[in-house]
């Protein structure tokens, strides 16, 4: 236990300091790494829709804002805010924007590491510092 409390008296560690500099990024795998975020991002939407959806339903919100639209509008309208926002729809709505954002997200990794290439290329990169601490 007297080995925890006691203090070293010898001289300390020096830190080493390394700087790097990030001249480019390769292509393929920001490709890859968007590729995963935005499927994470992905399922993220979905769940989220999913979980948003189950409790504006269970807690009525549709029905009685269906109501407030329809006296709103008068009776002789046809509109019905439950069956436009039914499960089925807002998780296909949900999907199809999860899918797109996967495309897209993927897509503009690969924009955003040339970008940065290009860049680095004139500039002569990003000067990183790491410490040993």
């Amino acid at each position: 236990m007297a080995t925890l409390f006691k203090r070293n008296k010898g001289p300390k560690e020096a830190v080493k300091q390394v700087r790097l500099k990030l001249r480019s990024i390769d292509v393929w795998s920001a490709v890859k790494a968007g590729f995963l975020i935005s499927i994470a991002l992905g399922i993220g939407t979905i769940v989220g829709a999913f979980l948003l959806w189950s409790v504006l339903a269970n807690s009525g919100i549709f029905s009685s804002l269906g109501g407030l639209i329809t006296s709103v509008l008068g009776d002789g309208n046809e509109f019905n805010l439950e069956s436009q926002l039914s499960f089925g729809n807002v998780m296909s709505t949900a999907t199809t924007l999860s899918l797109l954002n996967i495309v897209l997200t993927t897509a503009l990794s690969a924009v955003w590491a040339v970008i940065f290439n290009l860049i680095a290329k004139i500039v002569g990169g990003v000067a990183v510092t790491f410490t040993n601490n």
